[in-house]
């Protein structure tokens, strides 16, 4: 995990490291998490890691097993709670007001990746309780064409059952997919075209994780 190529304080950026790997050993110990396509993180620079999102353990889960120190954005109600908004805070997160990516929040992330830092976001926009992929916002589309940032599609599964986990009924799974570009926009007309061919291919990347991992015969699992 990337130490000193962020852009956070000194504190900030060991005390994420020590509570994420924390938290890997933990899930991997307690809920036999399994990650695969490592091989596809990044390493360096500005990068969007899209997520499937099933559960409030998704952000925690998917910091503690890429590469990258991640900022994301939470409830400006959770960062109220004692303790467990410190620790909020301490995974670089943003408070935002309820309700989907807004133009405000969507510079804030910029703001980030001009920075060369990574950013997680959930490009359905909201939770999707029953595990299968919702419709893709454009907002995804739109930071990677700003900032020329290329989108890591993430899928991960398992984390909506914490307690089946626990009792080993299920795993929490994470899959890594490959990297995607954005298109080269030239001109102002170009853009909103360009923001739907990205927001696409995320959303068609992680169906194909989802497939991968979802499928029975599944097997390539390591972490």
């Amino acid at each position: 995990m990337s130490i000193s190529k962020a852009s956070y304080p000194f504190f900030s950026r060991w005390a994420y490291v020590a509570l994420a790997l924390t938290g890997r050993v933990l899930m991997k110990l307690l809920t036999r998490s399994a990650l695969t396509g490592s091989e596809n993180d990044l390493d360096e620079g500005r990068v969007i890691y899209a997520v499937n999102h099933i559960s409030a353990m998704d952000p925690p889960f998917v910091a503690s097993n890429v590469r990258r120190q991640l900022t994301f954005m939470a409830k400006k109600e959770l960062l109220r709670i004692p303790v467990f908004g410190w620790l909020l805070s301490v995974f670089h997160t943003l408070p935002v007001d309820r309700g989907g990516y807004s133009r405000t929040i969507l510079d804030l992330l910029r703001r980030r990746l001009e920075l060369n830092d990574a950013v997680l976001i959930f490009p359905e926009g909201t939770r999707q309780r029953d595990g299968n992929l919702g419709e893709g916002k454009i907002g995804v589309g739109m930071l990677s064409v700003w900032t020329r940032s290329p989108v890591v599609p993430v899928y991960v599964s398992g984390t909506d059952n914490v307690l089946k986990a626990l009792m080993f009924r299920t795993r929490f799974k994470i899959a890594i997919g490959v990297p995607i570009y954005p298109p080269e926009v030239s001109r102002p007309d170009e853009r909103r075209k360009a923001y739907q061919e990205v927001t696409d291919s995320v959303m068609a990347g992680i169906a194909r994780l989802k497939a991968e991992t979802d499928h029975p015969l599944s097997t390539g699992e390591a972490g």
